[in-house]
């Protein structure tokens, strides 16, 4: 019997890693109640599975719960604030993007919030000097500043466009 539970605890894990406690809470109320069974544990009166909403942690929140080895810790804090600002990986799809090239494979991502907690089991991994890489670049910050390439290209058009027009007329 200590075998079937403890697996029963395992696919439930999977289940809550991959879509969140909230969505397999609500799964199961809904099963119960198409089954007409309640959730209550075995004291008269105590629900087990509230249909409270939990908030959102943001990321320094997740930070501050996590077990986070001391070490890298103030590498991972600098991390969540940027990723909080959206100045790390704004976007879902710089933040698939990402777990991608660095080789691991994106659960579905519906919000930031979600995608932190993966991205945080993934950077725990890192070295220090990797995180250190991480941290110190900006090529992780969503789309490049385009104005100065911008003004730069326009300023080189211009030079060719008025050079062309002076070649044309033999000066």
């Amino acid at each position: 019997m200590k075998m079937h539970k403890t697996v029963i605890v395992k696919m439930l894990g999977t289940m809550v890693d991959e879509w969140g406690l909230e969505e397999v809470a609500d799964g199961l109320r809904k099963l119960a109640a198409e089954r007409g069974v309640g959730l209550f544990d075995s004291r008269p009166g105590v629900k087990i599975l509230g249909a409270r909403k939990r908030s959102k942690l943001n990321a320094m929140q997740q930070i501050d719960r996590a077990q986070v080895p001391p070490e890298k810790r103030a590498i991972l804090v600098v991390l969540a604030k940027r990723f909080d600002q959206k100045s790390f990986l704004p976007s879902l799809a710089d933040i698939r993007e990402f777990l991608t090239m660095s080789g691991q494979s994106p659960p579905a991502i519906k919000d930031r919030s979600d995608a932190f907690r993966s991205l945080l089991r993934f950077l725990q991994e890192l070295p220090i000097e990797r995180l250190n890489e991480i941290a110190s670049s900006e090529s992780h910050s969503g789309p490049s500043r385009l104005g100065p390439l911008s003004e730069a290209i326009a300023a080189a058009g211009g030079r060719i466009q008025r050079q062309s027009i002076f070649e044309e007329i033999g000066h």
